[in-house]
């Protein structure tokens, strides 16, 4: 055999390579964070190529991280999972994987490359208040709970809150504290002091967090609370819970005149304070039910409501059923 016919069955000495993602980046990420991915590098005669390590270039040439192809199947070569960080400035963001040309072994594999763009975003903020008070005595001073997380857990201490009132003026500020709520991630949160206004009724507050002066863009975040106003409460009503027949107290009920509410003590004792009025007085508590009544306040009065205990569903039920008897 000729050393042509040789030439024309031996391997070709350059091998192309084609560059792919195997994890693919989000196509959207906060501003600063990580851009995280996997490649693959394969050529048309499945080389195995781990070891050879694949950049990823910035538009000016900078590399900007690299990673080695540490898995090889099916004749493809692939990264583990990798990052690089996002820049700091919102906007879309263009960058090219490449795998550099070499020469090992008597075989060239050619360069080959992939462009992949990332959009960044600023931060997404939110808000959480709790323990607001209901009802509030008209024109009294209340406190309630607020704290804001960022979608990428950034530290959001001494951060201001602000709280404002229907017509969107601001009536309270707060500073966020040092240390994020226990058990959560990065809720930074603060007390602030708010007064009720001098009226009855329904009404709400808003809440408005707009973060300046961090490193990374923060969009900022808005959310709203309600409560109740009421007059300043003139009586005491006393209500005693007691179990129907047996006529023992029940612990842990809940006692409503309106919007004016307590909970019964070891004794079944409820006080509840109210002002002037007619009310609609109900007892709720799981596993019981007791019939609501109308009560006039005029003065201090004590009730005593009866509670019934709601009898369990019999799981065999179905197979009490008697076909053979008439309803």
């Amino acid at each position: 055999m000729s050393k042509d016919v040789e030439r024309a069955n031996e391997e070709p000495r350059t091998h192309l390579t084609s560059v792919a993602l195997g994890r693919p980046p989000a196509a959207e990420v906060d501003a600063g964070t990580d851009i995280v991915l996997t490649i693959k590098v394969a050529c048309p005669y499945g080389c195995d190529l781990r070891g050879r390590v694949i950049n990823v270039i910035a538009p000016d040439g900078a590399v900007v991280a690299g990673s080695g192809l540490a898995n090889f199947a099916d004749n493809a070569n692939e990264t583990t999972e990798f990052a690089f960080t996002a820049p700091d400035e919102v906007g879309e963001y263009s960058w090219t994987l490449v795998f550099p040309k070499h020469e090992a072994e008597g075989v060239v594999h050619e360069e080959g490359s992939l462009p992949i763009t990332v959009k960044t975003l600023a931060h997404d903020t939110s808000l959480a208040v709790w323990g607001v008070p209901s009802p509030i005595v008209i024109d009294h001073p209340f406190r309630v709970h607020v704290g804001a997380t960022c979608s990428a857990g950034c530290d959001l201490k001494g951060k201001e809150i602000e709280i404002c009132d229907e017509t969107g003026a601001s009536i309270a500020r707060g500073k966020l504290g040092e240390s994020p709520w226990d058990g959560t991630r990065a809720l930074y949160w603060t007390e602030v002091d708010v007064v009720a206004p001098a009226r009855e009724g329904a009404t709400s507050r808003s809440i408005r967090f707009a973060p300046t002066e961090l490193r990374l863009p923060h969009g900022g975040a808005s959310a709203r609370f309600g409560f109740e106003t009421v007059k300043p409460p003139q009586y005491s009503v006393t209500v005693k819970v007691v179990q129907k027949d047996a006529g023992t107290p029940v612990e842990d009920a809940q006692v409503r005149l309106g919007v004016y509410f307590a909970c019964s003590d070891q004794t079944g004792l409820a006080r509840v304070a109210t002002a002037q009025g007619t009310y609609s007085l109900d007892v709720l508590k799981t596993g019981y039910e007791a019939l609501s009544r109308v009560l006039d306040v005029n003065g201090d009065v004590t009730v005593e409501v009866e509670v019934a205990i709601i009898p369990p569903e019999n799981p065999d039920a179905y197979w009490l059923f008697d076909p053979t008897k008439r309803i």
